[in-house]
């Protein structure tokens, strides 16, 4: 009997317990599914729920199912039931008891919580063993941020691979994080060093102090030592897994090749849904499908349908940003201010979303979502941007918006999701950052693919309506927006090709197949 082996490899994918982290290890994980790879996703803490998966539609298709029939007739019948258990789906284990968050999240949750997962990994990894004999498990991708997993992964005898959620330009400096401890520019404790240059970073232009990722800055936070901790355990993988495409980064990609011991420095991204890497048409098409009739009901794609063509710009900060009083009355007046048209998602307090119910009839919705918004917006802002600004509520389908005719840009906080999410929808963006890596995703955006226009920020992290305003009207309006619109519709182009068959990021996940298939 003859055995496939790409259905006989076997990958654990162990996502960090963030939606920003583990979705885009999701679809890495479908994509490695739809390629005929036995796959695990481990739902850490059990974060993600069963609406999450169902929209990633991880199971079988129909052409799975026949293919499987066609199968049984040259296996025997244990063999049969394993290779259609495999095949119908991703198998999903849970990991870990959900913990109670008693602290507010700076960018990460569960910071503390996940170092004490090793023994449950363990056992989980034990029973994986015991129940896939036929096809063991053959490696383990984990997230960056999962550093201990290489204990576990030497434990067992099988290589581990990183997957690192940000561009490669990050990748540098964060490998180079003890580095930079060493020569004293971490921790930073003189803010009168701000401006200081970081320049021995392989690969990297010199680089503010204040622009690297804000968790190392701290000392005496706890996410000080976790950062350096992991940075410290990714110099043991077998190799890193990036989330980009080698057209975006070819420079960082070649020399951090050439300058760091890692073995092996795949891109395979974007990690996205495969609405992403469709032509406007077809993507309007996909998506007014069933698995997004929810989402055509929603009222900003409501509004979104009555405005022009390359009208609107998208304001959305991720969702655990969170802007002081005065600074969402600046940025507010600011969209006011600046004439445009707009999609405006502000998120409310934590209690005013619980005290929402199901039973509310949409009227009384709709009076309970002004009496939360209005005293976050300033006196009159719904009267003056009445017809051309739409203030939406905690959250709006992104995916849906960034793919609607009607966006003409993105103002953003440089979430690297976000940013490959606007670059393969070829949207131009407005760079805002806010914290974590988003600094250097910001100079990345401005400085080296020049697809975003930076929104000026104080020494204080302040921006003002003005400057505000007067970065919407230089993308909508003046030729700033015509250069980084056509720079970003060139990366869109580069983008589908890398995903195509044959293309870079498609050539790098085969190679990584055949890495284990052909051992």
């Amino acid at each position: 009997m003859s055995k496939n082996p790409i259905a006989l490899l076997h990958v654990i994918i162990l996502p960090y317990p963030a939606r920003g982290h583990s979705i885009p290890l999701l679809h890495f994980a479908k994509h490695l599914h739809s390629l005929g790879v036995t796959v695990t996703y481990v739902n850490v803490f059990n974060h993600l729920s069963k609406d999450v998966f169902d929209m990633v539609d991880i199971n079988a298709t129909e052409e799975e199912e026949e293919e499987e029939e066609e199968e049984k007739v040259d296996q025997d019948h244990s063999n049969r039931n394993r290779s259609k258990s495999r095949r119908r789906s991703i198998r999903v284990v849970q990991l870990g008891v959900p913990p109670v968050q008693t602290k507010p999240v700076r960018s990460l949750p569960y910071v503390r919580e996940v170092d004490t997962l090793v023994e449950a990994t363990e056992e989980m990894m034990e029973k994986l063993f015991a129940e896939n004999q036929a096809a063991p498990p053959a490696c383990l991708v984990s997230d960056m941020f999962l550093g201990w997993t290489q204990l576990v992964a030497n434990k067992f005898n099988i290589p581990r691979w990183v997957l690192y959620a940000s561009p490669c330009r990050n990748l540098a400096t964060f490998l180079h994080m003890p580095e930079l401890v060493i020569q004293g520019h971490l921790p930073h404790i003189d803010p009168s060093k701000d401006n200081f240059l970081v320049h021995d970073i392989p690969g990297v232009p010199p680089t503010r102090i204040i622009d690297l990722p804000s968790p190392i800055m701290d000392h005496t936070h706890y996410e000080y030592d976790f950062y350096l901790r992991n940075s410290a355990q990714m110099h043991e993988a077998t190799g890193v897994l990036i989330n980009t495409f080698y057209e975006l980064e070819p420079h960082y990609i070649d020399v951090l090749r050439k300058t760091d011991h890692l073995r092996w420095i795949l891109p395979v991204g974007p990690m996205l849904p495969p609405i992403y890497f469709m032509s406007s048409a077809a993507a309007a098409v996909s998506n007014g499908g069933a698995t997004q009739n929810k989402n055509n009901d929603h009222p900003c794609l409501q509004w979104m349908e009555k405005q022009p063509p390359a009208s609107v710009v998208f304001v959305s900060f991720g969702s655990v940003a969170a802007f002081s009083i005065p600074q969402l009355h600046d940025l507010a007046m600011g969209l006011q201010e600046s004439g445009q048209r707009f999609l405006f998602v502000v998120r409310r307090p934590a209690a005013a979303a619980a005290s929402s119910g199901e039973t509310m009839t949409e009227e009384d919705k709709d009076q309970l979502r002004r009496r939360v918004l209005e005293p976050l917006l300033p006196p009159e802002f719904t009267a003056h941007t009445e017809g051309r600004g739409f203030v939406q509520q905690d959250w709006a389908p992104q995916l849906s918006v960034l793919c609607h005719p009607a966006i003409a840009g993105f103002l953003t906080h440089c979430g690297w999701n976000s940013t490959l999410e606007s670059i393969c929808r070829g949207v131009p963006m407005l760079a805002w950052p806010i914290q974590a890596e988003q600094h250097m995703n910001c100079r990345f955006l401005v400085d080296d693919v020049k697809a975003a226009i930076e929104v000026q920020q104080s020494s204080d992290r302040r921006v003002t309506k003005a400057e505000v305003a007067r970065a919407v009207k230089s993308l909508m309006t003046e030729d700033a927006g015509r250069v980084v619109r056509e720079n970003v519709e060139k990366l869109r182009d580069l983008a589908l090709k890398a995903v195509a068959k044959g293309g870079s990021s498609d050539n790098k996940v085969e190679e990584w197949i055949c890495r284990y298939c052909n051992k």
